[in-house]
Formats: C-alpha cells, sequence, structure tokens
C-alpha cells in the first residue's frame, strides 16, 4: 500500500519528492547540452546575440523551455564547457556551484552526467586541471545531481582528481564512461597540473574503466573534444591550407582505437566543444563503427542559435530518436529530428547511409547545414560543403585531404609546405631589399630622385 501511494504521489507531484524514482530511460526523452558558457557577469534583460556567450537571460530561457518540453527528464548529460571564454578565473570554481545550483532547480530528479570542457578550469584554457580547489569545489556541488540513487558512487572522488568517471544509465545494463580528452588536445596546457602531462594517465584510467564492462553491460563514452579534423577552421581560417585536427595525433588514434574495441561494447560516443550538430562515424579496421553524436551549444558566440537535444534510448542503448530544438529569431522552435534527414535510429549503418545521401543530395545537403547551425547564420554552403562531409568520416589529415581534393599541411603536406617555402623566401628577399636600402645612402638618395 505504501508503495502504491508513493507512486501515484510521484506522479502527481515530482518536483517535491526528489526521491522518487527515476522513469525509465525508453519512457521519456533524455535531455543533452553542451558549450553552456556562462558569464555571470554580463546583465542585460535580453538573451545573449549572435558573437557573445551565455548571460543569464539566455540560460533562464533555456532552462525554461527545457522544462517546458520535459519536465522531469530520466537523464540530462552536459558535455562540457560550463564557463564562457575569456573567464574570470578567480571566480571559476563559484560559478560551476552557482551552475549546479540551477540545473538541480530546474531538474530535481534527473540524474545528471557531466564533463569537463577545455574552459573549465581555474587557470587558464586548455589548461585541464588535475586535483586543486576548482575540481574539489565542481565535484561537492555536482555529486548530488550526478550521483542520484546512486548511479556514480565514486564520482566525488574520481572528478576531484581529473574529470573522469563511471555512471549507470537508468536503462538496464547500460553505463556511461566519463573521460578528460582536454588533455589530448593541441592546445593542451599543463599550467593546472603542476606540469603534469595528464594525458597518458587519463587515457590509461579511460581503458581501464572500458575493460571493466561486464557480460552484459553496454556503454557510452562522454568526452568534450571530438575526434577528428576541426572543419571549420581548416575551412574558414587556413582555407585548406593547414588541415587542422581537433586532438594530437597519436592521442587521437589511441582513443579511437578504446573506442572501437569490440571487447569495449561501445553503443553512442558524444561530445561537445564544435558547437553544432553534427556526427562522426568512427572505426577502425577489424572492429565495430560506433556513432558518435557532436551536441550543439547554448552559446551563440560563433553565430549559432543557442540550441540543445531530446534523445529517446533504446534497450539496446542505441538512439532511437534524437530531436533539436533552438531559439530562432526569439523564439524556441523545434528544429527537426532524425526523421528530417531520413535516419530511422542514431546507429552507424542508418550515419553511413545519410553520408551517402548527403554526398549526393544537394537539398539534403541544406536541410543538414540548417540543422548544423542550429538555424543560425549559415556555415556550411554550395561552396564549403565537403570540408565539413569528409569531416563526419576521414580524421587524419592524408584522409582528409584525398576526401576534400584539396591539398594542405597537417604538420606538414604538399600544398601548405610549398606555400610556407614561398612566403618565407619573399620575407628573405623583401628584408633584404630593406637592409640594402637602409645601408647604402647613394642607393637610398636615387630611390628619392
Amino acid at each position: 500500500m505504501n508503495r502504491l501511494l508513493r507512486i501515484a504521489t510521484c506522479a502527481l507531484v515530482p518536483v517535491l519528492f526528489t526521491a522518487c524514482p527515476a522513469r525509465a530511460g525508453g519512457t521519456s526523452p533524455w535531455l543533452l547540452v553542451s558549450d553552456v558558457h556562462y558569464t555571470p557577469f554580463s546583465h542585460d534583460r535580453a538573451p545573449s546575440p549572435y558573437g557573445a556567450d551565455t548571460n543569464d537571460a539566455l540560460l533562464t530561457s533555456f532552462l525554461a523551455e527545457a522544462r517546458k518540453i520535459d519536465p522531469d527528464p530520466p537523464v540530462v548529460i552536459i558535455a562540457g564547457d560550463f564557463l564562457a571564454h575569456g573567464f574570470r578565473l578567480d571566480a571559476a570554481g563559484a560559478t560551476m556551484v552557482a551552475l549546479a545550483k540551477r540545473f538541480d532547480a530546474a531538474f530535481p530528479r534527473s540524474q545528471f552526467v557531466i564533463a569537463l570542457g577545455n574552459n573549465d578550469s581555474s587557470c587558464g584554457d586548455y589548461a585541464a586541471p588535475i586535483d586543486g580547489p576548482f575540481l574539489a569545489a565542481a565535484a561537492k556541488a555536482w555529486a548530488p545531481l550526478v550521483d542520484r540513487r546512486g548511479a556514480a558512487p565514486d564520482f566525488a572522488t574520481r572528478f576531484a582528481h581529473d574529470g573522469s568517471y563511471v555512471a549507470r544509465l537508468p536503462v538496464p545494463g547500460l553505463r556511461v564512461v566519463v573521460t578528460n580528452d582536454v588533455f589530448d588536445s593541441l592546445r593542451y596546457s599543463a599550467a593546472c597540473a603542476g606540469g603534469q602531462n595528464g594525458a597518458s594517465e587519463a587515457l590509461v584510467r579511460f581503458q581501464n574503466d572500458l575493460r571493466a564492462t561486464r557480460a552484459g553491460e553496454r556503454n557510452w563514452v562522454l568526452l568534450h573534444i571530438p575526434p577528428g579534423i576541426d572543419a571549420y577552421t581548416t575551412s574558414h581560417l587556413t582555407h585548406h591550407l593547414g588541415i587542422v585536427p581537433f586532438l594530437r595525433s597519436h592521442a587521437r588514434e589511441d582513443l579511437d582505437a578504446i573506442v572501437t574495441a569490440a571487447p569495449n561494447r561501445v553503443a553512442l560516443a558524444l561530445a561537445g566543444h564544435a558547437h553544432k550538430f553534427g556526427y562522426r562515424i568512427l572505426a577502425e579496421s577489424g572492429s565495430p563503427r560506433v556513432p558518435m553524436l557532436l551536441v550543439p551549444s547554448v552559446s551563440p558566440i560563433f553565430a549559432n542559435a543557442p540550441s540543445f537535444l531530446e534523445v529517446t534510448v533504446a534497450s539496446d542503448g542505441t538512439l532511437s530518436t534524437v530531436a533539436e530544438t533552438s531559439l530562432v529569431g526569439g523564439m524556441w522552435e523545434r528544429l527537426g529530428d532524425l526523421s528530417t534527414l531520413g535516419v530511422r535510429r542514431f546507429t552507424s549503418p542508418e550515419l553511413a547511409g545519410l553520408q551517402r545521401r548527403l554526398g549526393r543530395d544537394a537539398a539534403l545537403r541544406a536541410t543538414f547545414a540548417r540543422l548544423y547551425s542550429g538555424g543560425g547564420r549559415p556555415e556550411i554552403n554550395a561552396r564549403n560543403w565537403r570540408s565539413y562531409w569528409c569531416a563526419n568520416t576521414n580524421f587524419t589529415a592524408t584522409a582528409y585531404e584525398a576526401c576534400t581534393g584539396q591539398s594542405g599541411w597537417s604538420v606538414v603536406t604538399g600544398r601548405g609546405l610549398w606555400v610556407g617555402l614561398g612566403a618565407g623566401v619573399a620575407l628573405v628577399v623583401v628584408a633584404g631589399a630593406l637592409f640594402f636600402l637602409l645601408r647604402n645612402p647613394s642607393a637610398r638618395a636615387q630611390r628619392r630622385g
């Protein structure tokens, strides 16, 4: 009788009863969020415009819309970068604590899964912390949310060290392994680690966590920075003179090998960092393919519309639906879902089919481009689409260069080398001419005449 009364009470007033059990994973959408990039120092009453990080008005609007769609998601996943770009480092710990309180107030029964991003540090961008007051404060604040109903009993200890941990999800036999791959970034600095390099230690721990998978279990992997090529930087900034990867090549190879290893039984990988909706298909020779979902950002700093995802989780740990909601023209709207792209489930075979169709269907590419930026300013167009398309499945500079058909250098290939040599020769010639003129008065006088 007491059990029946408790179930009925939870159904009527779930917000007041944080001890109520979470709904099963397949019965209600889960919420996926990334790159909040919150700043408490902006007091504008309107939500942040394009080119700015998330202010309090945008955070409030986002949380209200997410609650409106589903006030009680079983799981909320945040794929890193809680803090704004150029954040005031002395306020980093306090802001992580404040964000935990805001999310807890919005979703008091949801189990949270969080990862650290490159901005989540008290001593600089890409300075991934190891131990210290910042991680200790963050771990203490988020532990009640992440360890709901005993989902992650080691979270407080492990997250306080380097941001990694393992949690059980409310689908039978499904775990999530969280790793901090900021250590593997090309831009990683050991400033927060007292000169230590945490990359090798983090990869070993990540591999051991996956090897601990028991019979009948499946895993999700959550990290912040996706493997492969940074299509925006490569296409828009270096114009393919430089092919810019997100991660160091050896670290990327190790990460891919771990995720795709058959005994580790990874059903899905999740990442943020790119600020846009997208996917990757991870594969190693002789290993099963693993689908990776790129979660769009709440922050509109890169001219994307603030966005978040709802997903429905099938019993085998795959996603049966993925839907994107975005703030477009001052109004939140459901922008589209997998069916918009002709995809039935978020699996590697379905994504491989989407990849083939995108290669030949311009109308489908336009649809994907809109979802990619959340309905914000277009980034993918008829001229550069191949740069983005190739990044979905080609993770080395050589493979990416071959796919796009445009030469470049990774840290040195073809066209970029010749351009670099040409620029160097030109600088030498100009410097020599200036030196000659400055040291030869008659030449200067003749030039003036």
